[in-house]
């Protein structure tokens, strides 16, 4: 028997998503998808290279009019091309090639459902998902070059019985098309095609390394599957998909995406990391509490043998850099990218009942959601944050000099302003440490 829904009236900050199944099954197969299929010519430099070089960004949507009239999302696209014509024009790490693509973390498009309500409800394109796709993708994006590849967020996740405005069915006609064409929600861009992608949780292969993307679904701090089933696919797909990569030991790197945060620094987290909280009926509610991401994730990796080099998300809407610690020194960066375009940047320091507490100096311990203890000698630090400014990511992977490189680059909204390298690291692969 279901849980009778929880209104949490005690924690605003908690969503109200409700768990969304796909409407499709995953098709026969591996759910792997290789770049090589899709962009031959950057597939070949690459593998020329041995090093890639990709841009990501999350929460990049909005369809509401900006205070006095700024856009975030499409400076962020423009500084994009900039960087894919120019590697070097914002600075940062010398080795960097011309981004081979775009990695969406989540939530693409989105509805107004809260600061403005009522102008909402009289805007056709707060509830026209076909609308919203033309303005806050395929118009945004429309000078980047590159393939976009993406994995949902929790709006995209979320489902209505009307097609038109149901955000599943949307993201499986743009991103999970059968064949590339031209959109039917694409009224304004000619040259980009929905993208091939084989199910919303999937494996891009390039030839220097995987990246493992998840479904986290529209749940408070997101799950990997249904709560009221005990079958578990998506969880079963990610520990097996991590044993054939690590049984290949082909020398590639692992990197995992996904929209909601395993780890995050914000004091807010306690609750919105929290599963349990949130209306979304679960089995058998004596049973014990829903395990964090973050639980399930470790879980995989150890079941599997195998960790990611590096984890990347987005859904809170800053920039934070967390480092996660093992006992014995390996150490994988996590990053939120969800400050591309979706307004406003919120802050580190704003509790769940929206009080602002002290700014943290980092490095400073991550906040844990209840259910999450680390193991004895394990840490999670927030090495770095920006709660001001709107941005994204761009990833080397390096094989030549054994190295993956992240950097996070601001956007200035004042028309003179140009973008700024804010946050940079590089991950020595050989040991596994941060330098």
């Amino acid at each position: 028997m279901s849980q009778p829904p929880n209104k949490n009236p005690i924690y605003p900050c908690v969503e109200t998503g409700l768990w969304t199944s796909i409407p499709k099954p995953p098709p026969k197969g591996d759910l792997l998808f290789t770049l090589k299929a899709i962009d031959s010519e950057q597939s070949k430099q690459v593998k020329a290279a041995n090093r890639l070089t990709f841009h990501a960004v999350g929460c990049s949507g909005r369809y509401e009019q900006y205070p006095d009239g700024q856009q975030p999302g499409p400076l962020v696209a423009r500084a994009l091309q900039s960087q894919v014509t120019n590697p070097a024009i914002f600075g940062g790490y010398a080795s960097a090639e011309s981004a081979s693509f775009l990695y969406h973390l989540g939530d693409i498009v989105y509805k107004e459902e809260s600061e403005n309500v009522s102008a909402a409800a009289a805007d056709p394109r707060g509830k026209d998902q076909a609308a919203m796709y033309d303005s806050q993708f395929y118009q945004q994006y429309a000078s980047y070059e590159r393939e976009i590849f993406s994995i949902p967020g929790n709006h995209d996740c979320k489902f209505s019985k009307n097609p038109e405005r149901s955000g599943i069915d949307h993201y499986l006609i743009n991103f999970c098309d059968s064949n590339r064409r031209i959109s039917p929600d694409n009224r304004s861009n000619k040259t980009r095609k929905t993208m091939v992608q084989p199910y919303p949780y999937w494996t891009l292969e390039t030839p220097v390394a995987y990246i493992v993307g998840l479904d986290t679904n529209d749940v408070n701090g997101g799950l990997l599957d249904d709560p009221e089933e005990n079958d578990e696919p998506q969880y079963a797909w990610l520990v097996e998909t991590l044993q054939e990569i690590k049984a290949a030991n082909d020398g590639k790197r692992l990197v995992l995406a996904l929209h909601y945060p395993p780890f995050s620094g914000a004091a807010n987290f306690y609750h919105r990391g929290d599963p349990n909280l949130g209306p979304t009926p679960r089995r058998n509610p004596g049973a014990g509490l829903l395990q964090p991401l973050a639980v399930t994730l470790q879980h995989a990796y150890q079941q599997a043998g195998l960790y990611p080099d590096l984890v990347i998300s987005a859904h809170a809407h800053l920039y934070q850099r967390i480092t996660y610690t093992y006992i014995g020194g390996y150490q994988i960066p996590h990053l939120i990218c969800g400050a591309s375009g979706h307004w406003p940047v919120e802050k580190i320091a704003e509790g769940c009942d929206k009080s602002l507490g002290n700014l943290p100096a980092p490095p400073f311990p991550a906040v844990l959601p209840r259910g999450v203890t680390l193991p004895a000698g394990d840490s999670a630090v927030v090495a770095n944050f920006n709660d001001t400014d709107f941005g994204y990511l761009r990833i080397t992977i390096d094989l030549a000099n054994h190295v993956i490189a992240g950097e996070m680059f601001t956007v200035d909204l004042k028309p003179e302003g140009a973008p700024k390298l804010f946050d940079s690291f590089e991950l020595n692969l050989e040991s596994h440490k941060l330098r």
